[in-house]
This record gives structure tokens, C-alpha cells and sequence, in this order.
């Protein structure tokens, strides 16, 4: 009896462990904006969920550290922590650790820029103040509402990741004192921005090229750097349009230029001639490179691939006619729980499903869609492997259970005497 209550208990943790129960995991489907904070004694501050998901119910682990209302409000009640946890209608759960600490909070704190404009790919730096004067400034703190849209680190610089808008936090010792800024992310295709291809060659003023000089083109946006080779010459690529400053130094470890001009980027490629005469950089254009052809057409490579979930394709475009210039092709997404789309044109699936991945050109003129399917990852040889042992170990289970149930059936009916009793074998000595 014993055998076969073991056998049974053996199937089913197998069974368990092989096709696990499905379970809702925390934060699956609704998120806090933010996973932790601190707050001083007495202080309240209100939660808030990404995308504006609607909850249902909030709740705290210990409520007279922290309490919490329908609205997600949390009011610090004395020291230690607390986990609130916010239940959708669908039973979704996120969580965030509030920390009740002792102290005196700061007064107040105030930012640089209340708002920042910024395209794809940009980035730009804030500054807060810890109030009142000659308050610790070390115990700023910044965050960012959406990562996905603003990212921003420790000294407060940030960067556009994708259109949309986020809001970035300053905190001083306490979410309770805070500055917000706004930030609102454009498309790159909004400010008619291209990406261009600069280059040239450096000169010294009695004409001689200028070979391993390093050149350096920034403005208050980017920062790019090329070296001249044997023939002074140099290129940048990737340059979108505004106006730089081209720095020359002699080499890599020099802060200091020795010569340095400015220019203006347009949205064709460039050729420059650039002569050093003493600290002035002269730089003379050539006529920006035009299309030999007006564009007509985009393609894409593939109108519709199949990708695994977590696996990628790259997308690339054909112009018609083949002379013209590709202008910057700006995708979009009309499912992004299924698949996204980054601003180098990569497809990345997400889960299993279809999506229509459009591409428009930067003037809004062409528009092309790609139809994507998702299908689940493909099993490789090792998982397969696993699976068969698997299967072994619970065939040769069962095979064990019916032999031990047969045997016992067996005794069973020689006791009510269905079956006649073995006959004992007779031992060879007396």
C-alpha cells in the first residue's frame, strides 16, 4: 500500500513540475510608476500607476507604519517599512516599499527647467536645489515616470528614448519634496531632422594635409570625433542638421584645440576643405551632394516576416529610382504587446501574435507596412533532450506503479483465494 501511495505522490510532483499551474505574476499587467521611496514621519504622498492604469483596491503589509487609501495616498505613521500593493479588477497586482525614516525633511527643492522639448536620440541636463541656502545638496535624487520615453541618471541628465512624454522628479531625502519637469519626446521626423554624411580634408595654411590630426564636431547636442589619415582626410557619419563647431587637436590627449571654426549642417552630405591658420579654422564648402534623382518610391525588404519572441530583424529599404536619397524612415507599431520597432528600423518580437509594423518617410509623403508574425521560440536540441529524459523518467514511474499494482491485486486474490497460494519451496536440510 505503501508503494502505491509513493508512486502516486511521485507522478503528480512530477506532473506539477513538468506543467506547472499557471500564475498570475505581480506587476504583470499594472505597475507603479516607481518601485520604493522614503518619506519622514508624518509626510503623505501620492502613488501613481504607469500609463494611468486604473486600480481597484490599495493595501498596506503593516498599516501603522504606512497607511494607504483608495486612492493610493500613503501617510507615514512612524518608522520601519511597508509594502503597498495595488489589485486591478483582474486581480493584476504591483507593489512599492514605502521607508519611514527619522529626521527632519528639507523645506522645499527646485528645478532648473520646469519643461524640456527634446527629438528621439536627444539629450539635455537639468540641475535642482535643495532649499532652504546651504542645505546638503548630496541627497538629490532624480526619477523618471517612463524609461521607455526619458531616462535620466544621477546628475540629472536626460535622454529621449522614444516619442511620448514622461516626467522627471527631483527628491531631496523624500519623495514628499519634490520638483517635477516635463518632458515631451518628439518622433525624429518632426524637425525634418536627416542624418548626414560629412567629410573633408584638413590643410595647414602653406598647403600641406594634414595627417593624424583629431577632429572633433560637437554642438550643445552631439559630440562626434574622426582622425585624418595619411591624406588628411576625414569623415563624420550620422550628422544631423544644425550648426558645429569643428575643434582640431594633435592628438587625443590635448584638451586644449589648436585650431577650431564653425559651419552649418544641412540635409544632404557634405564636402569640406578646412585650413588651419594659427588658432582660426577656415572651412570652405563645397556644394552640398543633391540626389541625381527626385524620389519617387520607397520599399521595404520583406512585407511581412515570421520572428521567434526576443529575436530581431533588421529592416532595410530600397529607393526608387536608385540614385535618389533614402530620407529617414520613421516606424511605428499598431501593437506593441506583440512587437516594437526602435528608431534604426529593428523589429524585435515581444510575444506571440501579428502586428503591422508601418514605416513613413520623414516628409509624411510614403508610407509602407510590414505585416510581422510572432511565433514562440523554436526548442533547441537541449531542450528537447530534457523532454525526452523527462518522458523516460515518467514512463519508467508508471511501469513501476502498474508492476507493484499488479503484484498487489495479485495477493489479493490469492487471500480471498481466487488464486491458488504459491507452494513454498522445500529447503535442502532438515
Amino acid at each position: 500500500m505503501k508503494k502505491r501511495i509513493l508512486c502516486f505522490f511521485s507522478i503528480a510532483v512530477l506532473i506539477f513540475c513538468i506543467f506547472p499551474p499557471s500564475a498570475r505574476a505581480v506587476g504583470d499587467v499594472i505597475d507603479f510608476t516607481r518601485d520604493s521611496l522614503e518619506l519622514y514621519v508624518g509626510q503623505s504622498y501620492q502613488l501613481k500607476m504607469k500609463n494611468d492604469a486604473a486600480v481597484s483596491d490599495f493595501t498596506s503589509s503593516d498599516a501603522d507604519i504606512v497607511s494607504v487609501d483608495s486612492k493610493g495616498t500613503v501617510k507615514a505613521i512612524s518608522t520601519g517599512f511597508s509594502i503597498i500593493t495595488a489589485t486591478d479588477a483582474g486581480g493584476n497586482q504591483a507593489s512599492c516599499t514605502v521607508t519611514v525614516k527619522k529626521g527632519t525633511s528639507p523645506e522645499g527643492i527646485t528645478v532648473s527647467k520646469q519643461s524640456v522639448s527634446l527629438v528621439e536620440g536627444e539629450s539635455e541636463s537639468i540641475t535642482a536645489k535643495v532649499l532652504p541656502e546651504g542645505s546638503d545638496q548630496s541627497q538629490i535624487s532624480f526619477f523618471s515616470s517612463d524609461e521607455s520615453v526619458a531616462k535620466v541618471d544621477s546628475k540629472g541628465n536626460i535622454l529621449a528614448v522614444k516619442e511620448g512624454a514622461a516626467v522627471i522628479t527631483a527628491e531631496a531625502a523624500s519623495a514628499a519634496v519634490f520638483a517635477e519637469c516635463n518632458v515631451t519626446v518628439a518622433p525624429r521626423s518632426s524637425k525634418g531632422i536627416f542624418s548626414v554624411y560629412v567629410s573633408g580634408v584638413l590643410y595647414s595654411v602653406a598647403g600641406d594635409k594634414k595627417a593624424n590630426m583629431v577632429l572633433e564636431l560637437k554642438n550643445d547636442k552631439t559630440v562626434l570625433e574622426a582622425t585624418t589619415d595619411t591624406e588628411g582626410k576625414f569623415g563624420f557619419e550620422d550628422v544631423v542638421q544644425g550648426d558645429y563647431e569643428l575643434l582640431v587637436f594633435r592628438n587625443a590627449r590635448e584638451k586644449t584645440p589648436v585650431s577650431s571654426g564653425s559651419f552649418t549642417v544641412g540635409s544632404h552630405d557634405m564636402k569640406l576643405t578646412c585650413i588651419m591658420n594659427d588658432k582660426e579654422l577656415s572651412i570652405l564648402y563645397q556644394k552640398e551632394t543633391e540626389a541625381s534623382s527626385e524620389l519617387r518610391d520607397v520599399s521595404l525588404e520583406k512585407n511581412a516576416i515570421t520572428i521567434e519572441v526576443g529575436s530581431s530583424y533588421d529592416m532595410s529599404f530600397k529607393v526608387s529610382p536608385s540614385d535618389a536619397v533614402l530620407p529617414t524612415m520613421v516606424g511605428k507599431s499598431d501593437n506593441e504587446d506583440i512587437a516594437v520597432v526602435d528608431i534604426d528600423s529593428r523589429i524585435t518580437g515581444i510575444s506571440e501574435g501579428t502586428a503591422n509594423i508601418t514605416f513613413t518617410t520623414s516628409d509624411k509623403r510614403i508610407t509602407k507596412t510590414c505585416k510581422v508574425t510572432v511565433v514562440s521560440q523554436t526548442r533547441t536540441t537541449y531542450s528537447w533532450i530534457i523532454i525526452i529524459v523527462e518522458f523516460a523518467i515518467i514512463l519508467a514511474i508508471v511501469t513501476a506503479f502498474f508492476i507493484s499494482y499488479r503484484k498487489f491485486i495479485r495477493n489479493k486474490e490469492r487471500e480471498e483465494g481466487v488464486l491458488p497460494n504459491k507452494k513454498k519451496k522445500k529447503g535442502r536440510f532438515k
